[in-house]
């Protein structure tokens, strides 16, 4: 039932960030911080974790793979040549739930991880362009598959790391 309840509540704020775009920052931004109170070891790996994540789109948006709308308050204005900070929080948001599922993630195969990481990050792209979130200029296709090769590296990498931090956190 827990599981059920934390991927729900991710799911929640995937929308929130991903629809709301920076019209949810202050609610991302105050369900992190409770996540982080209550998961206190999930802060140090949401950030490490986070890094890639972010400079991976961040290279992906240089390199034009992915555009985002501008934003319209002048505020998050700073954001437009970098990525969006919804994306950012996103990325740390999702790396949070990933520690906290840590004891189910490192249960499956490898090649499980690879395989839904893959997909499901490139379906999370895709969704994201369907709410006009992200566009992408290469194509439906091509950037699809792009994106779910990108996301197998990383669901290697995330795996990884929690091996790595899961065994500092028990020694």
């Amino acid at each position: 039932m827990k599981n059920i309840v934390i991927g729900l509540g991710f799911n929640l704020f995937w929308l929130l960030a991903v629809w709301g775009q920076y019209q949810y920052v202050g609610i991302l931004i105050s369900l992190l911080i409770g996540c982080w109170l209550f998961y206190h070891r999930s802060l140090p790996f949401a950030v490490i974790a986070s890094v890639i994540g972010v400079g991976g789109d961040y290279v992906l948006f240089h390199l034009g793979v992915m555009q985002f709308p501008l934003p319209t308050n002048p505020l998050f204005a700073p954001f437009s040549s970098f990525i969006p900070l919804w994306l950012i929080l996103l990325w740390l948001g999702f790396t949070s739930m990933v520690w906290i599922m840590r004891t189910q993630v490192l249960r499956l195969p490898l090649w499980g991880v690879i395989i839904g990481g893959s997909f499901g990050g490139g379906l999370s792209y895709w969704i994201g362009l369907t709410l006009e979130a992200v566009t992408w200029p290469y194509g439906e296709g091509i950037t699809f598959i792009g994106i779910g090769v990108v996301w197998g590296f990383y669901s290697i990498y995330l795996r990884w790391l929690l091996q790595v931090m899961t065994k500092r956190k028990t020694a």
